[in-house]
């Protein structure tokens, strides 16, 4: 018993060591929910289904998650900088995205030059991590609130190498590409047409109370290789968008144009089962646009925050489905929620939303409409450590 209690005493020491030595920082987030979520799903010609539930949940203010992070400088304005975050869900403890460091893992080396990122990461449009940017200036929940979102999103990619320039007079360039989106799932060659790749590039501006952003996303879909469909098209996705502090509110606007899309991307059809259901009836992808408007303004001494999200989008026909027409999608959305911080790092939190998205097609010679209605109510906390 004395030797395990010593051995465990001398590996705290060296950590301790350690992260003094090199500025090693131990963070997270418990977030927790009470939500009731009701749901109905309507399809032309079949019975519809209706569900209402209520119980605890992890991650809706924001995601529950623990990290290392740490810097060393080596001098002459140049730094090496890692993050090594992890996802949890904090009302079972179960591990999320089936990954010990899901939500990224990456070094940096940043200096007069900008700074160079490897490893896993989010893209510019995926609401996450070091690179958030077109949601982080563009969306006034940073990606939606929930249940309720609707937008082309991209999301997080393994074998990232991502540039970002310097600041100059307030604007900044940032290039990305992933050699293999997902090399966990998918074990073909890395910078090869046997796997998914993605590239980006984003313009972001910092002007006071003006901060814009300009962006484009490339979804390079694998040509050959393991689970290929040959007839889908490439994606891409350009965004536009923008906050202004009026100091009485903060003004959130963004539009965006996609083609090309797998439904899975577009989070107006939540349900996986169904965006693959629409991924192999509609393999050309979506085209079409999204638009969201909202505000978050002090109010007693925290935050309220409102989202308007919509979409119009055609989901074009390819060679998997030769009696199949295109497919015409919208979505609409809205959202409030109101956090108010107990101490600088616990945040009590409750809001509501609604949210409908409506597909349209027609299956030999018949006129078909699969309508889906989601809305949202909870009250939680989020604890920040």
């Amino acid at each position: 018993m004395f030797k395990k209690s010593f051995a465990a005493l001398a590996v705290l020491g060296f950590c301790a060591s350690y992260a003094n030595a090199s500025s090693v920082i131990l963070y997270g987030v418990v977030d927790e929910a009470l939500v009731f979520t009701h749901e109905k799903f309507d399809v032309t010609g079949e019975e519809g289904t209706k569900t209402n539930t209520f119980g605890l949940e992890s991650g809706l203010n924001a995601p529950s998650r623990f990290g290392l992070r740490g810097v060393e400088d080596l001098g002459n304005g140049l730094q090496v900088s890692f993050v090594a975050e992890n996802s949890f869900s904090a009302d079972d403890g179960s591990l999320g995205m089936g990954r010990l460091f899901g939500r990224e893992l990456s070094a940096t080396v940043s200096g007069d030059f900008g700074r160079v990122s490897l490893g896993r990461m989010g893209g510019v449009g995926s609401s996450a991590g070091s690179y958030d940017l077109v949601y982080a200036y563009g969306d006034a929940f940073d990606g939606g609130d929930n249940n309720i979102f609707g937008l082309a999103a991209s999301s997080r990619y393994d074998n990232m190498v991502t540039y970002q320039t310097p600041d100059f007079a307030g604007v900044k360039t940032t290039v990305q590409y992933s050699f293999n989106e997902d090399s966990v799932n998918d074990k073909d060659r890395e910078g090869s047409s046997a796997v998914n790749r993605y590239a980006s590039a984003a313009l972001t501006g910092d002007f006071g109370a003006l901060q814009t952003v300009l962006a484009y996303e490339f979804q390079n879909y694998q040509s050959f290789g393991t689970d290929v469909n040959p007839s889908v098209e490439d994606g891409h996705t350009v965004y536009l968008g923008g906050n202004y502090d009026f100091g009485v509110t903060r003004l959130f606007a963004m539009a965006q144009y996609f083609k090309g899309l797998s439904a899975t991307q577009l989070t107006a059809i939540a349900d996986e089962t169904r965006a693959e259901t629409a991924d192999n009836m509609w393999s050309d992808g979506a085209k079409g646009y999204g638009l969201h408007l909202g505000t978050v303004t002090p109010v007693f001494g925290g935050d309220f925050t409102a989202g308007l999200y919509f979409v119009d989008a055609k989901f074009q026909n390819g060679a998997n489905a030769a009696n199949q027409n295109d497919a015409d999608l919208s979505y609409y959305g809205a959202a409030l929620r109101y956090g108010y911080p107990l101490s600088k790092r616990t945040t009590v939190y409750t809001g509501v939303g609604y949210g409908v998205s409506k597909l349209e097609f027609n299956n030999n010679g018949q006129d078909v409409e699969a309508k889906n209605q989601v809305g949202q109510a909870y009250l939680g906390l989020t604890h920040m450590f």
